[in-house]
């Protein structure tokens, strides 16, 4: 694992440098859109099968917004978006935030979430364990991982990094046993861009009525 720290001149942490870094990027890339489609169509599928009552989910640190528009778009639900940039204005089911934080109303309330920068977080620990706060019971955090989320790549912008393996060990840590990790997907795709890349979404659930395990279905 690797994480890159804004600093201070006096050492401490600079939240205005990284908020800073994390806008300047939303706005050189804001043309660009990450996300797959034929991903969030069998992650939705995934969703339906897994979850009784699916009703809000959010994705987090969406920059044009399009996860949020076809998770609502395939699974019927209503599915919020969160960018730390200005630009969160401008595209639609989205709001301006910082992933880091949690809105009281969200805590326990949360269906599912789904983020693929969390490579974003200055503090990846503080970052989960928020989002896992949010899981309603039998909730579900889906987080894509590609071989641009490993230590090498790393920057100001994308300041955390870590290995497919250590991130589900670091999860199953952030856990503590009330959320575990129960599956990484893979095949989600055959498109060329994503299978490079070494595409897999690990899947946490939080312990509740609303899934039994040995029910599950994948995609």
């Amino acid at each position: 694992m690797k994480l890159i720290k804004y600093i201070d001149i006096s050492g401490k942490f600079d939240y205005d440098l990284y908020r800073s870094a994390q806008e300047n990027g939303n706005k050189r890339k804001i043309d660009k859109v990450w996300a797959s489609e034929e991903v969030v169509r069998k992650l939705s599928a995934f969703l339906k099968s897994n979850i009784r009552s699916l009703r809000f989910g959010l994705c987090h640190g969406t920059r044009r917004g399009k996860e949020q528009e076809w998770f609502s778009k395939y699974t019927d639900a209503d599915f919020l978006g969160t960018e730390i940039s200005e630009t969160a204005i401008q595209f639609p089911r989205t709001i301006q935030w910082d992933f880091h934080e949690t809105k009281s109303e969200w805590i326990g309330k949360v269906d599912a979430i789904y983020s693929n920068s969390w490579d974003h977080s200055y503090d990846p620990g503080k970052c989960f364990k928020g989002w896992l706060s949010c899981l309603s019971p039998g909730g579900i955090l889906l987080l894509e991982h590609t071989t641009y989320h490993c230590e090498d790549q790393v920057s100001q912008l994308d300041p955390f990094g870590i290995a497919l393996d250590e991130l589900v060990l670091f999860l199953t840590e952030i856990g503590q046993g009330d959320y575990s990790v129960v599956a990484v997907l893979r095949n989600l795709t055959n498109e060329e861009r994503m299978s490079k890349i070494g595409l897999a979404v690990v899947v946490v659930r939080r312990h509740g009525p609303t899934v039994d395990l040995e029910t599950w279905r994948s995609v």
